[in-house]
């Protein structure tokens, strides 16, 4: 695969779900890690159903794929928002149940919204080395986009400061990445990046987030 073809944007229909996409049964792997983001114990206020019949909802996002789900979770466990383990340990424990369904940016709650950020930034810095690859490793989408450019706050000046930095010697944290160039917080800046991908507005080329490619 060409770095060109890496980030290219899959060519698959949408699903449909709560924001007008077509339905699609899903399911998180075994060993993928998940953050809880919210707790709905019954349900979203929206729904028509009695309270009472409504699936108590978890919402939460895996990693290191960056999906958003909702879940069904046990009312009896003791489970908490920003929780994070496999969704192997969460199903075994009697925490997490059927995956619902997922879900873009705009179903999440108020809750969500305000903590996803954080949390994204907070697993991107516990996986360090592979976004330092990134910016080890990344190449040109088009003749005249480089991949580097897709992050928030990185212009064509900060683009070829980079290059030229890698270029002398590769990156080995985030903080080297910081002393060496005028990109004073990468793990935020990335994170900003998956936030607008999972926005899933005007994004023509997803670099972390699978949201598109599980379609």
């Amino acid at each position: 695969m060409s770095g060109r073809d890496r980030y290219r944007r899959p060519s698959r229909k949408p699903y449909q779900g709560k924001s007008g996409f077509r339905e699609k049964k899903q399911f998180i792997k075994k060993e993928r890690k998940v953050v809880i983001l919210d707790l709905l114990p019954h349900g979203h206020i929206g729904d028509e159903k009695p309270s009472w019949s409504r699936n108590p909802i978890a919402q939460v996002i895996t990693f290191p794929d960056f999906v958003l789900y909702e879940v069904k979770f046990n009312r009896d466990s003791k489970i908490k928002v920003q929780d994070i383990n496999t969704f192997e340990y969460f199903s075994e424990n009697k925490q997490l149940n059927e995956v619902l369904t997922k879900i873009d940016f705009n179903d999440l709650t108020n809750t969500s919204k305000a903590l996803i950020q954080s949390i994204i930034e907070k697993e991107i810095i516990e996986s360090e080395e592979t976004f330092i690859n990134f910016f080890n490793n990344s190449t040109s989408i088009t003749p005249r986009l480089h991949a580097l450019k897709l992050i928030p706050g990185i212009g064509e000046k900060h683009m070829w400061e980079i290059l030229k930095a890698r270029d002398r010697q590769k990156f080995v944290t985030f903080q080297d990445i910081a002393d060496r160039t005028s990109l004073s917080n990468p793990a935020k800046q990335i994170a900003l990046r998956i936030v607008k991908e999972l926005q899933r507005e005007d994004i023509k080329y997803y670099l972390f987030s699978k949201t598109k490619r599980y379609e």
